[in-house]
């Protein structure tokens, strides 16, 4: 198998953010199974600390912090959909997507807030929100989002099965699917967690698969590079890769072809200093496109065609990038390749002028600030490597100090981000989260 290595470093941290499972055994007489009957717990479940478990009982007017619950059929899902849980990002149209994240799904029947979990690479979204359950009369009241590191999110989850599987040995309840679903995972060698963290991030169970499946997956994985394995994956259909995997060879031929043209962008490429790991995703984008600028000696300038950013960079034209290919669409936004190691090629699916300038900067970003070798795929993948490649086309190309010099209320409305955007040769959506995300104004929609 050719698969890349799993990065062995863990993320750096942001704060003190964790996940905690706190229980304590209990006994319900008359429990239907033995699993169940074996595992009933009060549980609380604790966010950053917030508690996700706050649970509103209709029936006595009252508010709780823990649930009463067997844990067996939570731990049983955990471990049916544990490589999905820990690296399956999250992709626009992706079908079921929350069916394997949303752990309101193992709850069998029983009360369970809704809690999701993102993962984004090192690090993971969770999302929890409310929820009603009317038949049992109870309501799950909160709501909120935390970015934490995925690390601690494996630990913590692992730890709560660990704790399910021996309450079931210690009552005698052995050899249930838990126990031999959890063994196959804990005993996977490198090669066999690299194949379940591949058909994990394309949707499926990697112990689920038929002969075809896998073969079509181990295939993919010795012709796609190591570099663009984890974006390809992500994005990709399982019931067509070989012929994905075709296209996508073509479009880095194509891409590579380009490379006559973008010389000035190699010499960029040697002074461009290389992205701080122990920052967000985004603040990692947005300072490497302010940097940028300023070497560039842009300020704040707009750069709302074509031209005026391809002489930005020296470059004659970004003619030529453009692939029009529907199928193409649906696996990438944009490439960057080199053919010699040096002078990169850049190809992008969109047409319109102001997405494919959007998408070479965020192939640019990620060419610039590559510690290794200088190539990648751009996805519509919601992970921290896309993450941090819209911020800096967002940066780049709408800077914030320039909007900030246009607003002169607390508030903007769509006219004025209509105006903007147009001036600046960017998507109303760029203005838009630009201004949301350096808190610059209200957006006020008619």
């Amino acid at each position: 198998m050719a698969f890349s290595r799993m990065s062995g470093q863990e993320a750096s941290k942001l704060s003190m953010s964790d996940l905690k499972f706190d229980l304590e055994w209990d006994r319900v007489e008359g429990s239907r199974g033995d699993e169940l009957a074996a595992t009933w717990a009060r549980l609380s479940v604790v966010v950053d600390g917030s508690v996700v478990s706050e649970v509103y009982d209709h029936r006595s007017l009252s508010i709780r912090r823990h649930l009463f619950i067997p844990l067996y059929p939570l731990a049983e899902w955990l471990a049916s959909h544990w490589w999905a849980l820990l690296y399956e990002p999250e992709v626009p149209g992706r079908e079921g997507y929350e069916l394997r994240h949303n752990l309101r799904f193992g709850r069998e029947g029983f009360a369970f807030p809704e809690l999701i979990i993102k993962p984004t690479g090192e690090l993971a979204l969770i999302e929890w929100r409310p929820f009603d359950l009317p038949e049992a009369q109870v309501s799950f009241p909160s709501s909120g989002t935390r970015t934490l590191e995925l690390a601690g999110i494996r630990q913590s989850l692992a730890a709560l099965i660990d704790t399910v599987a021996d309450r079931l040995d210690h009552q005698g309840v052995t050899d249930t699917f838990l126990h031999r679903e959890w063994q196959d995972i804990r005993v996977a060698d490198e090669e066999e967690t690299a194949f379940c963290v591949a058909a994990a991030r394309l949707g499926r169970d990697p112990y689920g698969l038929d002969d075809a499946d896998t073969d079509a997956i181990l295939a993919a994985a010795d012709r796609m590079p190591g570099q663009w394995q984890d974006d390809f994956f992500a994005v990709a259909d399982s019931r067509d890769l070989a012929a994905q995997i075709r296209l996508v060879e073509e479009a880095q031929g194509l891409a590579r072809s380009t490379s006559d043209g973008f010389e000035s962008v190699a010499e960029l490429r040697k002074r461009t200093e290389k992205i701080d790991s122990k920052r967000a995703p985004w603040d990692q984008g947005y300072a490497v496109a302010k940097k940028l600028r300023d070497q560039l000696g842009l300020n704040a300038a707009p750069l709302n065609s074509n031209s005026s950013l391809a002489g930005a960079f020296g470059i004659v034209s970004l003619d030529g990038i453009a692939l029009a290919d529907l199928a193409a669409r649906k696996l990438f936004d944009a490439m960057v390749d080199s053919e010699d190691g040096e002078n990169p090629g850049f190809l992008t699916t969109k047409q319109r002028p102001e997405q494919i300038r959007f998408a070479f900067c965020r192939a640019l970003f990620e060419y610039l600030t590559a510690t290794e070798t200088p190539s990648a795929l751009v996805t519509a993948a919601r992970t921290e490597r896309q993450k941090r490649n819209r911020a800096f086309a967002a940066e780049f190309l709408a800077p914030a100090d320039w909007i900030r010099e246009q607003v002169s209320e607390t508030w903007v409305g769509p006219d004025e981000v209509d105006e903007w955007a147009d001036e600046l040769g960017v998507s109303t959506a760029v203005v838009e989260h630009q201004i949301e995300n350096h808190r610059l104004a209200e957006i006020v929609r008619y």
